[in-house]
């Protein structure tokens, strides 16, 4: 007696875009990037891959303590991300700095990450969650990018229950990123971040739904 034959539905994505979602500090990107991971894309956050390069890098270890001193890193050798914060974002030239030595590093390694899952086919969009995107000169990586806005009041709010930093911390870190408005203006889309989470949701679904477009084929293997 002869196997039934199954087919197994499976999805390819024609041409998987290369998005990016930045905003301000409290804006509410990596919100945003939570619900296009639900839709399955593939999201690669440039914040915790700086700590995972810092954590794993020894030279560039040696290097952060020459420049800021042996007190940015803990007993265990952690870096103390909030006190390194507190040095760099009163001081241009060691922002500068602090950039120099990451940014290449972190840069190549999310190119590799990004073409390999983009290649791959396997998401309908490869996202990279980074606040930076125009203060680093990294727009021209992307198909397209989102950037997240709030008002300022909600911004520093929503900072302040997250990461107990006081207003005046806040208030340092956001003088020293490009203001919001330029970002919106250079925008492929924005996302206003001022109402529920509902509102939040449903405005990047239909930005979801314009990004995905025609990109998917659907095939049927037997097994």
């Amino acid at each position: 007696m002869n196997r039934p034959i199954r087919m197994k539905r499976i999805i390819k994505y024609l041409d998987t875009r290369v998005i990016g979602v930045t905003g301000g500090i409290g804006s509410g990107q990596s919100t945003v990037c939570e619900y296009l991971a639900a839709h399955g894309c593939k999201i690669i956050d440039v914040d915790r891959r700086a700590r995972r390069i810092i954590e794993k890098d020894t030279v560039l270890q040696q290097e952060l303590r020459r420049y800021f001193g042996n007190d940015v890193f803990d007993e265990q050798g952690q870096l103390k991300r909030r006190l390194l914060a507190s040095m760099v974002f009163n001081d241009t030239e060691k922002i500068r700095q602090l950039n120099h030595l990451v940014h290449p590093q972190m840069v190549t390694e999310i190119i590799e990450e990004l073409e390999e899952a983009r290649f791959s086919r396997r998401y309908p969009l490869v996202v990279v969650d980074a606040a930076l995107i125009f203060e680093l000169n990294m727009e021209k990586m992307f198909d397209a990018i989102i950037v997240v806005h709030a008002n300022l009041e909600n911004r520093i709010q929503r900072v302040m229950n997250r990461d107990s930093l006081s207003r005046a911390e806040i208030m340092s870190r956001i003088q020293h990123q490009i203001p919001l408005e330029e970002k919106i203006s250079w925008a492929t889309y924005d996302i206003d971040n001022n109402g529920t989470l509902e509102d939040l949701k449903k405005q990047t679904e239909r930005i979801f739904e314009k990004l995905t477009a025609d990109l998917s084929v659907e095939r049927r293997i037997r097994i």
